[in-house]
């Protein structure tokens, strides 16, 4: 099976290797040190210094919270070494691929209403800590038990972005699942059933999730743009066809 997280991997390849996509995001690639590409933000982010990194990351959280897709897309891809972790610990929440999933909707919550203002330090740490909170709630509600240790990428460990959460860290309330998450699991689950092929779930992640033009995208494949616009909607049409018939039985 095909997990979101996987989508999300081979999404990401296309995504960060040229420049058009970086020039969406002029501030976050000149917190990254001028970076040319989104490839280039995640090395930056990667080696700096927590206060170069968290400069980085609250540019990205500022135009998430504004309902930037491709911030938010961007700042998901910077945390999934936390997002893994959580998905690995919360067993309680099912299959390894569900597991996956509700990790990936919590981070991406967060980050889409991310408290930037009263927060503004240790943005990673704080993003991960409240999905960890979600996932807490979640993993009660289906009878498993509270929080294991250290579900947070804690300074120093492999693949951290920042230090800890600030002193005084407080959960949000937590908001309804974003709808590009419920999309993300669809095609996931879609992908694992034959229902659709992983280029074209690919494609509909990208154009649909993270915001990125089916022009930008065709230039990237060397394909042309009635050909994906085609396939998007075959592709599209065949999962709303199948919906229909899962409702109906």
């Amino acid at each position: 099976m095909v997990s979101v997280l996987e989508l999300l991997d081979r999404e990401w390849a296309r995504l960060a290797a040229g420049p058009r996509a970086a020039r969406r995001l002029p501030e976050v690639c000149a917190a990254a040190g001028g970076a040319g590409t989104l490839g280039d933000v995640e090395r930056f982010v990667r080696a700096a210094e927590p206060a170069a990194a968290d400069a980085v990351l609250a540019a990205l959280a500022a135009r998430s919270v504004e309902g930037d897709d491709l911030a938010a897309r961007v700042l998901l891809q910077l945390l999934l070494p936390g997002v893994r972790r959580l998905a690995r610990t919360w067993w309680a929440l099912g299959e390894p691929e569900e597991r996956a999933a509700a990790a990936v909707a919590a981070v991406y919550d967060r980050i889409r209403r991310y408290p930037l203002a009263r927060r503004p330090r240790r943005i990673a740490a704080n993003v991960l800590m409240d999905a960890a909170s979600d996932l807490r709630r979640a993993a009660r509600s289906a009878g498993g038990p509270g929080s294991p240790a250290g579900v947070v990428a804690d300074e120093g460990s492999p693949g951290a972005v920042g230090p800890a959460p600030e002193p005084g860290w407080e959960p949000v309330d937590r908001a309804p699942e974003h709808p590009a998450l419920e999309l993300a699991s669809v095609l996931a689950e879609a992908v694992a059933a034959g229902v659709v092929s992983a280029a074209d779930a690919e494609l509909i992640a990208a154009s649909r999730i993270a915001g990125v033009p089916l022009a930008e995208i065709a230039e990237r494949r060397g394909a042309k743009l009635r050909t994906l616009q085609w396939r998007r909607r075959r592709a599209e049409e065949t999962l709303t066809a199948v919906a229909r018939s899962v409702v109906a039985a």
